[in-house]
């Protein structure tokens, strides 16, 4: 279960939010992890890392839950929360999606963008002579 399906299902339980929203995760490097909902249970697209000025104007009018609203109030003026996920909201989800008959996918991690590391293009011989 995607972290941002967790905690959308967590504002839509814990905090009643409803109808259109989105959310955003701190992504660090002034990026956050994001998703439009329709409502608690449903994704809209496909989750996202981006600067939060450059999501802003698709975002506006939205309520955005998460700790990436919070860290930027000018980009997301209506920040709600919960800002982290629980243990208990992402096992709910998966409770009932299973009880839906919906199959759950493997775990595996969700890169959304390219890593810092890289190969040096240069080796330096250190062996000794």
């Amino acid at each position: 279960i995607c972290t941002l399906d967790g905690l959308a299902y967590a504002a839509g339980q814990d905090g009643g939010l409803e109808g259109p929203f989105a959310v955003a995760t701190d992504a660090r490097r002034k990026e956050v992890y994001w998703a439009r909902y329709e409502d608690a249970r449903t994704r809209t697209g496909d989750p996202a890392v981006d600067r939060p000025a450059d999501i802003a104007a698709e975002l506006a009018g939205l309520p955005v839950v998460g700790a990436g609203a919070a860290l930027y109030p000018d980009a997301f003026p209506d920040a709600r929360g919960p800002e982290h996920v629980s243990a208990a909201s992402l096992a709910s989800l998966a409770a009932e999606r299973l009880a839906a008959g919906q199959e759950l996918l493997e775990p595996q991690p969700l890169y959304l963008r390219r890593p810092d590391a890289q190969v040096p293009k240069n080796y330096k011989v250190v062996t000794p002579k």
